[in-house]
């Protein structure tokens, strides 16, 4: 009787033991996150006052970072804080930011924090969101970040560009390209669109896969047409042409910034019948 008696102390003892040491580590884990959090709001809030003490008291000297155009700060060191500063405020007066709750994985002395990001531009009303991934460490009892990155929601992108594709290309509607393209690529977009409906006026280009990634999509399509105008210095040919090509839409600011394209220009001569344009011979009176 008396050994069950002890028995069961000490289980109850081993149970009690494991249940504080639980609660021990719970209420750790409460902390830890809790601290983290803290670090993370102050590191908001001294960017939208322009306070780049504040803001950079939270920032691992040697950390990094990439921006939504994909351009990469690679050190945190050396900066001239007065010129953040003009840059959060001029921020702040042209765009308003909204930050969603974030969800963080903290694992030892390194936390993950992830959470959607919204910026308006205040004076066209458009929209850029993106998801913004925020790596800290914890070094001297502290939460510092150590790296932040920007991924473009892809799914808006894939929008534009099938509008690009539809509205712009196969429907001949040019006003659309100041809506969805930058500025800098507005006219030469225009130019090709109008040359190419002009040589082939029933144009169509289908979308065989898309595919999204980061800041870039990806488009493999097949383009029909009639030739009945002048292409590239060849004269209408009536005949009709089917080709493949693969393209891709880089954007930027919430816009198409750049268009690559590759495609079989080989085979498209070949069912017009006509040798490929040739390079312009080099100019041999030209002294080496």
């Amino acid at each position: 009787m008396r050994s069950m008696v002890y028995k069961s102390v000490s289980v109850v003892f081993v149970i009690a033991v494991v249940v504080i040491f639980m609660a021990a580590h719970h209420e750790k884990g409460n902390d830890d996150l809790a601290s983290l959090k803290e670090a993370h709001n102050l590191h908001w809030e001294g960017w939208k006052s322009a306070d780049m003490e504040t803001h950079f008291s939270t920032v691992y000297p040697e950390g990094s970072g990439i921006f939504p155009d994909g351009y990469l700060a690679s050190s945190m060191k050396n900066l001239d804080y007065d010129s953040l500063r003009n840059s959060a405020k001029q921020w702040y007066e042209n765009f308003e930011v909204q930050i969603g709750n974030p969800n963080f994985n903290i694992q030892g002395n390194v936390a993950v924090g992830t959470y959607n990001q919204t910026t308006t531009n205040k004076e066209t009303g458009r929209e850029e969101k993106s998801i913004r991934t925020d790596v800290w460490a914890r070094t001297g009892g502290k939460w510092l970040r150590f790296h932040f990155q920007y991924t473009p929601l892809t799914a808006d992108n894939v929008v534009m560009t099938n509008r690009f594709i539809e509205e712009a290309w196969n429907k001949g509607d040019l006003s659309v390209l100041d809506e969805l393209c930058d500025p800098d690529i507005v006219m030469e977009q225009t130019q090709a669109v109008v040359s190419w409906r002009a040589a082939f006026p029933d144009y169509h280009l289908t979308v065989d896969e898309i595919s999204a990634g980061n800041n870039k999509v990806t488009v493999e399509w097949t383009i029909t047409g009639t030739h009945q105008g002048e292409f590239m210095g060849v004269a209408a040919t009536g005949k009709k042409v089917k080709y493949s090509g693969i393209g891709v839409t880089t954007f930027a600011g919430g816009k198409l910034s750049k268009i690559s394209v590759a495609s079989d220009f080989l085979n498209l001569w070949r069912q017009l019948g006509v040798d490929p344009p040739q390079p312009p011979a080099a100019d041999s009176s030209v002294a080496e």
